[in-house]
């Protein structure tokens, strides 16, 4: 059974602009298994694009919780992808299924999770 269904959008220049403004950003949306991630890719545009991807994804999974930001911190979730590229969301906060996507433009990330509680 769906229990939440969250949506975000963010503009990469934005992001960026305060990535610029303030660095210690990165560090307070990203864990460290983010950061080693970030941290590997070869270009300022793919990291700007992975940084905004996961901002994005923490926000549309607190959307899904009901909740927003209030009670949930960034490090709560980790965003990470498996092998084949697919993102998946690891916490402790939601105990059944969770199903994200993460789509972008050159100007744009858009992000989709699905809250699944598993049938009792």
């Amino acid at each position: 059974m769906i229990k939440g269904l969250g949506i975000d959008i963010a503009e990469i220049s934005r992001v960026k602009q305060i990535y610029g403004r303030h660095p210690r950003f990165l560090e307070k949306i990203l864990n460290a298994d983010e950061i080693e991630v970030f941290n590997s890719l070869n270009t300022e545009k793919a990291k700007m694009t992975y940084l905004t991807g996961r901002f994005s994804v923490k926000e549309a999974f607190t959307k899904a919780m009901g909740t927003g930001l209030v009670g949930i911190g960034f490090h709560d979730l980790s965003v990470l992808n498996h092998p084949s590229g697919q993102p998946f969301i690891k916490t402790e906060l939601f105990k059944g299924n969770i199903h994200v996507s993460i789509s972008d433009t050159d100007e744009l990330v858009i992000t989709e999770v699905i809250l699944e509680e598993e049938e009792k």
